[in-house]
């Protein structure tokens, strides 16, 4: 296992003992296709999301992802993250989630082993489940810190399904 790896297994469990408001969690599982530098993959995610204290008076949450992606660019990433929920009614809101993920290798779309990831997605609950539409990024953010190596990112249009408890 690969020191960067290890350090994230580490550090994400510390995330759920910091101050929460509820003890909710939820548990989601999420795929869908690439799209501009990423097209012709299909990525599979899976999801654990902690409630946590509000951020700007909205609902809030950590978030651990482990996420595989196929084609030439093939790749897996572990991440952690905190995210905050609008509600627009009680029947949906708007997620934005971000954070910092660890991928096994470099390749010609992410040059660095360390990635942000973002999450924004369109939630709707369906009785006790949770339906969203989303799209995830993958960057290493080359332009912003002026990084070597390639920085096309990893972009997903995804579905997710997964369960409150």
């Amino acid at each position: 296992m690969k020191i960067g790896r290890l350090g994230l297994l580490i550090v994400t469990p510390a995330l759920f003992f910091l101050p929460a408001a509820a003890a909710a969690a939820g548990l989601f599982v999420e795929g869908g296709e690439g799209f501009y530098r990423s097209h012709n993959t299909e990525a599979v995610l899976i999801r654990y999301q902690l409630e946590a204290s509000k951020l700007f008076d909205q609902e809030s949450f950590y978030e651990a992802s482990y996420a595989y992606w196929n084609g030439s660019n093939h790749d897996t990433a572990l991440s952690i993250a905190r995210g905050i929920r609008w509600e627009r009614t009680e029947h949906d809101a708007l997620s934005l989630t971000v954070g910092l993920g660890h991928i096994d290798r470099t390749t010609s779309n992410l040059g660095q082993p360390f990635e942000f990831y973002g999450h924004l997605a369109y939630d709707k609950p369906l009785g006790p489940a949770l339906f969203s539409v989303g799209l995830i990024h993958y960057s290493d953010a080359k332009f912003l810190f002026r990084w070597p190596g390639p920085n096309n990112g990893e972009n997903f249009l995804t579905l997710s399904l997964g369960m409150n408890f």
